[in-house]
């Protein structure tokens, strides 16, 4: 079966993620403004609901300020995602592909997930590769899941 050709590609911030979660959080303050006016008079209810907004707001921008700067590496045996000195071998899965960018799910061996946003005007010369390598099945080796795995019936 063809394998993949190697491929090193830079994972951080993206424009993708910070233009959506700038769309949330605007909606969220659209959603905030409108109950305003459907419900005048609860100012407790108001004063809640602002706080929840602005520490979700909050939350979120921090989260993609300190989005690390990565590499995700497909060497043609394995994929591993390098930030700095740390090195993790992860399993990729594509989540949503809107073909300039990505939102991809890495599965480390002990079940933790880092998210990240591969963009394609990262590195514009080598997002066809990425995108072989990860759509490639062969580059997907199957690792058994003991969460999805069911009890045999006893004979």
């Amino acid at each position: 079966m063809y394998n993949a050709p190697a491929v090193t590609y830079p994972v951080g911030r993206s424009h993708f993620q910070t233009g959506l979660t700038l769309a949330v959080v605007l909606a969220g303050a659209v959603a905030q403004a409108a109950w305003w006016q459907q419900s005048a008079g609860q100012r407790l209810g108001h004063g809640l609901g602002l706080s929840l907004w602005l520490l979700a707001g909050i939350w979120a921008v921090w989260g993609g300020l300190r989005t690390p700067l990565a590499q995700l590496v497909w060497d043609g045996q394995d994929w591993r995602w390098h930030a700095g000195a740390l090195s993790l071998l992860v399993t990729p899965q594509v989540i949503l592909d809107a073909q300039h960018s990505l939102l991809l799910c890495l599965r480390l061996p002990t079940g933790a997930v880092l998210w990240v946003w591969p963009a394609q005007r990262a590195q514009p010369e080598r997002w066809l590769a990425l995108r072989r390598a990860l759509f490639n099945p062969a580059s997907h080796r199957a690792q058994p899941d003991a969460s999805g795995l069911a009890a045999l019936p006893e004979a």
